[in-house]
This record gives C-alpha cells, sequence and structure tokens, in this order.
C-alpha cells in the first residue's frame, strides 16, 4: 500500500498543503504570552518598550472585536464581525526589533443567495515582504489592509461546489489573490470538519502562498545573491546538485564548490529566481557535514533520491523522482509541495553523493 500511495504521489501534478496554515497558533492576549506584541486597549504596542504601533485604536464596537495571535514569528491581527456578514479578517505580519514586514490577508464573509441559500465568500492578498512605516497615523489594520489589497472587491465564487477530499471534509472557499494589489488568479480554502471560517482550522488547497518564505527571510540588509548558470541559482564558477523551474514560477537549487568530501568546500539550497534569490542555506559558505544529506528513497520499481537539510522546526527536501518536486515537512507533516516544470537539472548529481553524507532512507523520505 505505501508503495502504490508513493507512486500516485510522484505522478501527482499539482501541491496541496496537507496540515494547517497556523500549526502553533498562541494566543497573546494575556500578560505573561511572551509575544513581542500586545493588544491594549484595541491598539498593538511592543510589549517591552510600549511604542504603539498606530495613533489610533482598531475601530472595535458593540459588533466586532479584535484578537491577536502568533504563529512561530508571524504575527496575526483577528477581527471577528458578529454583523449579518458575520466577517472575519485575519491580517498576517512579522515583527522584528520595531520593524513590521506584510505577509498577507485573508477575508471571508457570508452572503445569501435568493436561490440556493447563505454562502461564504471573500478573498486573499498577500504582500511583497516590503516594510511598513510605523507608527500608522489610521489604526494599523486599515492602512495595512489597504496597502495589501488597495481597493481589491470579493469577486468570489463559493466553494460549496467544489469536490472536498473524504479524508479532509468542511467547509471550502474559492477566493480571488491580490498579490502586490494585483490580481494574481484563485485560491481554494478549506475549513477542516466545521462548517464556519475558523483560523486554527485553515487548510490551503490550490494556489497556496510560498511558506520556504516564511521559514527564514532574506534580511532587507543582505545583498542577494545573483545565480543565473543555465536558468538554475547558481554561478558559473559553482557545481549544479539540483535545480528546477517550480510550477510556482520559483526555482528551487542546490549549489556546490570545492565540495569533494563533506568537511570540504560548501553547499548551499537556494529558492527564488535568478536575479533575485528569497531564502538560501546555510548563510555562510561551509562545508556540508552535518548540515546535508543524500538518501536513496527508492521502493520496487519507484526511482526516488533527495538532498535534504534541517532548518529550526522545517525539513526541506529536493527530490528526484518521475516528476521531481521540493516538499517542505514541519513536524513531520507536509506544509509546502511544489513540483518541478520541464527542463533544469531535476535530478541529484552523482558528485553530490560524493561530498554530501549519505543516510538511510526513512518515514519523512517518503512523506
Amino acid at each position: 500500500m505505501k508503495r502504490l500511495a508513493l507512486v500516485a504521489l510522484l505522478l501527482c501534478s499539482f501541491s496541496v498543503a496537507a496540515g494547517p496554515m497556523f500549526p502553533s497558533l498562541k494566543s497573546c492576549m494575556e500578560a505573561d504570552s511572551g509575544c513581542a506584541l500586545a493588544l491594549k486597549e484595541n491598539l498593538l504596542v511592543d510589549a517591552k518598550s510600549g511604542q504603539r504601533l498606530s495613533d489610533e485604536a482598531e475601530s472595535a464596537g458593540a459588533m466586532s472585536g479584535f484578537w491577536l495571535y502568533r504563529d512561530g514569528e508571524r504575527y496575526i491581527l483577528e477581527n471577528e464581525n458578529y454583523s449579518q456578514a458575520k466577517t472575519r479578517r485575519w491580517l498576517v505580519f512579522t515583527y522584528n526589533g520595531g520593524k513590521v514586514v506584510l505577509d498577507g490577508a485573508y477575508i471571508f464573509s457570508i452572503d445569501i443567495d435568493p436561490n440556493t441559500g447563505p454562502y461564504w465568500h471573500g478573498y486573499d492578498c498577500r504582500g511583497d515582504a516590503q516594510p511598513l512605516a510605523v507608527p500608522t497615523k489610521e489604526p494599523f489594520s486599515d492602512v495595512a489592509l489597504e496597502a495589501l489589497c488597495g481597493g481589491a472587491e470579493s469577486r468570489v465564487v463559493s466553494g460549496k461546489d467544489k469536490a472536498v477530499p473524504v479524508s479532509a471534509r468542511g467547509l471550502a472557499v474559492s477566493v480571488p489573490v491580490y498579490h502586490a494589489r494585483n490580481r494574481d488568479g484563485s485560491a481554494t480554502y478549506l475549513f477542516t470538519e466545521i462548517d464556519v471560517p475558523d483560523l486554527s482550522k485553515l487548510v490551503c488547497l490550490s494556489n497556496c502562498a510560498d511558506v520556504t518564505q516564511i521559514s527564514e527571510r532574506v534580511s532587507q540588509e543582505t545583498a542577494p545573491l545573483q545565480g543565473g548558470q543555465d536558468g538554475t541559482l547558481c554561478s558559473a564558477e559553482e557545481d549544479i546538485y539540483f535545480s528546477c523551474p517550480l510550477t510556482g514560477g520559483k526555482t528551487v537549487s542546490v549549489c556546490a564548490q570545492g565540495n569533494n568530501k563533506p568537511t570540504a568546500g560548501y553547499v548551499q539550497y537556494r529558492y527564488g529566481v535568478p536575479g533575485k534569490i528569497e531564502m538560501f542555506y546555510p548563510q555562510k559558505s561551509v562545508p556540508p557535514k552535518g548540515k546535508f544529506f543524500v538518501v536513496d528513497a527508492s521502493e520496487g520499481s519507484v526511482n526516488l533520491n533527495n538532498i535534504k537539510f534541517k532548518k529550526g522546526l522545517y525539513t526541506y527536501l529536493v527530490n528526484q523522482a518521475f516528476v521531481s518536486f521540493l516538499t517542505v515537512l514541519k513536524d513531520d507533516k507536509v506544509v509546502f509541495r511544489q513540483f518541478c516544470s520541464a527542463g533544469g537539472y531535476s535530478f541529484v548529481s552523482r558528485v553530490a553523493r560524493q561530498g554530501i553524507e549519505a543516510l538511510p532512507k526513512s518515514a519523512e523520505d517518503l512523506r
């Protein structure tokens, strides 16, 4: 059965986020929450300095309320409206050293079709990792949503006619996506085993945002690596251990130089586009011993080889298969997967097997 499941995975041509988008939600509403931000009298403030992120408080009232959560390095400002629209609005951002970077916003509301009854709709606005100047004069969420969504309107198709996997029943909603205020297709979200939007139950089914950008951001002060050898993110002087363009439009590459054994040269994982690398690991050019591993995870007639590494709670695997792909795991669950498009170097180089330590296959290699 495991082999059949693996074959089905390798022949699949789309990506699915298998787990909740916010798996480690923690409330920041308590005094001892340990969050760097706090929500006091509907104002976001630095928990230590008391510095406000806006001059005006959020517009709460008898029919709406605000809550603040944290998931890893992300903060989520939640606004729930109790009127007939029952709007749920989640603003996602990072906060570090007084600097705010907007990740995105998810807005869901209910409406009534005279023929079919109530249905949920909404929209998904994604940022471009640009800092938001704080404090804002107007309420923080108003300024942030304007920066993310502009004048976007919810031209949405109800998700109730979408086929929901039997193993993950719940409320499915299709929404338009806006990236840096421009329309960028649609996405489908599932609230598992529930019939109303709930942040803790949110799962992305299609056109998912890249979580690989969340786990490690390249500092605004760090000059991006250039790359560009044959459409890869490796320079002309480097060996290409693996590289391919992904279906989401980005490229993933594993590059090396002087690496004839695990203690020599360096190996580096890179993600982005030529000329603008958004993530790389490790940040310094160091030997791969103890950091990168190659695995032959083949079973029977199914060939599967990967190069993998761990970064914090995440495990990254670039996989050579019938259709090669990139997988990101968190707590042994798939949180990101995209397949390689045609072209590229979507195979593990033989040279990599000499320069990187080998590990026996394990359950995570077959996720």
